[in-house]
Formats: C-alpha cells, structure tokens, sequence
C-alpha cells in the first residue's frame, strides 16, 4: 500500500547552515572574481556551509545556463564583485533564472552576494540569520499590525508617525517635520531589524521628502558610508551595526550599483544590511516588484525574505501572463527583471510574527512507486481577506514551495479558478478583483500527479541544441541590430544639420 507522507510547509524551509531535506545550492562566479583571494575565500566558506557545487564563467552568466538547467537548484547565490554587479547584470540574472526550464517562472530562490570588500559578503555568510521584529520606516507603509514595534513616517505629510509600542497599541503621533536626523538617530539604536524607503532615489541618494524636498533632507552615500543630511545642513553619518533588511519599498534605482558611492555597497558595508532589495530601474505607479514581497513576509505566509522576494516574482510573472484585473500589465513587462536582491539566498531571515498569516498551507505527498507521486497542495484561511493582487503595496497569489522538486505533471483536480503547478512550486488563483473576500474556513486546493526529479537531470541533445539555436538566433538579431544603428549614424554624420 502507498504510504502518504503530511509535510507542513514549514518542514520544507531551509534551516542554516544546513538545508533541509534534499535543497541544492549552487553558486556562480565569474573566473575573474576567483583570481581575487579574499573573494575566492567568501565563495569557499559559501560552498562548505550548504555544501554547493559552484559554476564558473568568464564575461556572461548565461555560459553556466544548459549546467544550471541540470542542476535544478532550489537556491542560486551570484557572487560578484562591486564592479559585476552592475543594473544590467541584475536584469541578466532576473532573465537567466527564469530560462532553465521551458515555463517562464523563475526556477530557483535566488540573490547575489557582494558587497564593498569582500569582508562584507563574508559577514553575511557568517550569518545565522534573524528575525525582524521591529520596523523602522521613512514612509507610511511600515506593515506594524505584523510585528512586535516600530515606527513608521510619511514621506507627504509633515510631522506624521505612527508609532507600535510592544504591547500592541499603535498610535498616530507627532514627528519632527524633517525626519532626517530623526532617523538617522533611530538608526544608530541598533534596535531596528528593518528599514523600509519610498520617494524618489537613486543609487547614492534617498530624498526623504514626496514629490518635492520641501522642508527635509537627504541620506546619501559616499564611499561606503552613508550619511544623513539634514535640510539645515548639518550632516551625520549614519551608524548602525545590527543585521537588518534595507528595502527600497518605492524608490527609483536605489537599488543600483553603478560606482562604489552606491547606497546597497554603503547599507551592507557600514550599516549592517544582511539583505538589501530595491528597483535597479525608474519606479512607478504600475511598479510591483517590491510591493508583493511583505505579502509573503509579513501578512499571508511566513517565507524568508528571499523565499518572499522569489514568491512575488512569479505571482507577477503569472499576473503578467494571465492579465488578472487590477495591475497594470505594461508597467509588469518592464518590472519583471527591474528589482534587486543582494544578499545570500538561503539565510533565514524571516518576521517575528505576531498574527497568523492570512492562510495557512500543507502539502501532502502520496508515493505511487516508480518515482511517481500524487501531491495535494492546499489552503485554508485564517480569516476573511483577499488572497490575490489587491494593490500596488497588497497581497498577492498564494505561493507554495513545493517539499520535493517534480518534473511532468497532470492536474488532476482543483477548485481554484486556475492552478500553476511548476517543478518547484505551485500557485493557486483564487481571488481576484471585485470578489468577495475569502471567508476563514475556507479551503483552495490542487491534486496533481507528476515524477520525482532526479538531480543532475538529464538535458538531452535536442534540448541542448535548441539552447544553441536559440542563442545563435538572438545573437544574428543583435548583430543586425547593432549594424543598422551604426548605419544610421554614418548617414546622420554623412548628411548636413539642418535646424
């Protein structure tokens, strides 16, 4: 008789420094960063601590593609230098992890680990992970209801905090009307395991004040340091030793390296930042790619913050595909490889919760023999609400991380309006706008049949040539490109300027 196996997705996360379960980890490096001592001894102490197996490649990542496409890991670490870990090598990266395989979700939980020096990616696997229990937040989402305290400001209205004390009380009360030393001393506290930014940014600066400056300062970063600058002109640097979360909630390219006075090398280098997440692309009204994250970290699941940060990049992926009401879908095609995450994947950072999710979720996996198994994913609500896209900064789809990896499934039963069932993971559409919410009780399920993954998986010739081809294809398209431009530009050069 097949025996079933009840695992509670808790059973499923990743406990540091060893992964539960079968979790495979894999690493990306650059050949040329390997040359570099200190940073071949953080890639070192990386493959021992989760027993990775590291892939190298030269000038591109996606040489390590058709081996990532064998490997299937479940969590993927890009270690690079400053200098790598340029906006294009993010969108590269946002793009790679979602083509191994033929679906167009991302396929592995996934950050890249840099830092000022090499020490500060050291100190980050180092770390045994924490728990975010207290917020600090230079804009009025700061999602206090979820967690122990904190403190979160508006970034429109002169003076306006609300403040959550450790006894639950939260209440509005009266702030400074520039909040820029305010927080900087806030900061040096070292009580605070999150920091949170909306307005307009770039990647050595937040202007703390929405949309103008008005009557308050900026934070900006220098050499590795960053420093809060009052509208007065008195200028602090701002010291903070903690391990927190940065999140560039709602800022324009605050996740951007493109010199070494860049605010994500400052945050991990002199501010104690273990994970730093912001856009590396200008941020809008139809920006989501930073906004579904504290769904899956602090409302209606408790995944790690890479595990949440991953969760709602294929929840918008899906919103993307399927036009879901509510978003706005152009806004999706250029968000989808537009965010950041520098940290290290399967740290165990994750909220001090105070309330229950919104759901609760269990997966039970049934052996039928022959390395085939019959899988029931299922939710249950803790109270009335909406699972699904409610709002730029709201919750989104229901995400589950699948136990074991599997490769050819059949559905085989659902009553969601549509379920998602990829080799890592399964999402359940069952909310969206204009439903009524979900009532507590209530129950979404999927049951499907599919194969256990044998990793390394075999990726067969024709697979292999039709990466090549495909390449291939892209490559004469660029090229193509490139010569018409350059073409263009003789002729302009060539004809008189008229005006």
């Amino acid at each position: 008789m097949a025996a079933a196996l009840l695992l509670a997705c808790a059973l499923s996360r990743p406990a540091s420094p060893e992964l539960a379960g079968d979790r495979a980890y894999a690493i990306v490096v650059s050949r040329e960063t390997l040359k570099h001592p200190g940073w071949k001894a953080v890639v070192d102490e990386l493959a021992r601590k989760y027993g990775a197996q590291v892939l190298t490649y030269d000038s591109d990542v996606y040489e390590v593609r058709l081996e990532l496409a064998r490997l299937a890991p479940d969590y993927l670490c890009f270690v690079a230098r400053p200098e790598e870990a340029r906006p294009d090598f993010v969108k590269r990266v946002n793009r790679l992890v979602r083509e191994l395989d033929r679906d167009p979700y991302p396929d592995a939980v996934w950050a890249i680990l840099t830092g000022y020096t090499h020490e500060d990616a050291l100190r980050i696997v180092r770390c045994s992970g924490f728990r975010v229990r207290s917020v600090l937040s230079g804009c009025s989402a700061g999602w206090l209801e979820y967690v122990q305290s904190g403190i979160a400001t508006s970034e429109v209205r002169y003076g306006v905090m609300w403040v959550k004390y450790p006894n639950g009380t939260i209440r509005r009360e009266r702030g400074p009307d520039d909040r820029t030393l305010f927080l900087a001393a806030l900061l040096a506290t070292n009580r605070f395991d999150m920091f949170i930014t909306s307005g307009h940014g770039n990647h050595d600066r937040w202007q703390l004040h929405y949309p103008d400056p008005g009557r308050e300062g900026f934070f900006i970063s220098r050499s590795g340091r960053v420093y809060a600058v009052a509208k007065n002109g008195t200028a602090v640097a701002i010291s903070t030793t903690n391990p927190k979360i940065y999140f560039g909630l709602g800022n324009c390219y605050i996740g951007s390296i493109v010199s070494r006075d860049s605010m994500p090398l400052a945050w991990i280098h002199s501010c104690g930042a273990c994970f730093y997440a912001g856009y590396v692309i200008e941020e809008g009204p139809g920006s989501y790619m930073m906004g579904g994250i504290p769904a899956y970290f602090f409302v209606q699941d408790d995944y790690t913050w890479a595990e949440a940060f991953f969760a709602n990049a294929v929840s918008l992926v899906f919103d993307m595909l399927h036009g879901t009401p509510g978003p706005d879908h152009s806004w999706l095609r250029v968000d989808v490889d537009g965010a950041a995450l520098y940290g290290e994947p399967a740290l165990d950072v994750r909220a001090g919760l105070v309330k229950e999710p919104l759901y609760s979720k269990s997966v039970k996996v049934r052996q039928l023999g022959g390395g085939l198994v019959e899988v029931t994913v299922r939710i249950r609500m803790n109270r009335d609400g909406t699972p699904g896209w409610n709002g730029k900064w709201g919750n989104r789809h229901p995400v589950v991380i699948l136990p074991v990896r599997v490769e050819d499934a059949t559905v085989l039963s659902t009553n969601a309006y549509k379920a998602v069932v990829a080799d890592n993971f399964v999402l359940l559409y069952v909310w969206k706008k204009g439903d009524p919410p979900l009532k507590a009780g209530e129950e979404r399920f999927v049951v499907f049949r599919a194969k256990l993954m044998e990793r390394p998986r075999e990726v067969s010739f024709e697979e292999e040539r039709g990466l090549r081809l495909w390449w291939l294809a892209a490559a004469a398209v660029a090229a193509g490109l490139v010569a018409l431009t350059y073409a263009r530009l003789r002729r302009r050069r060539a004809s008189p300027v008229s005006e």
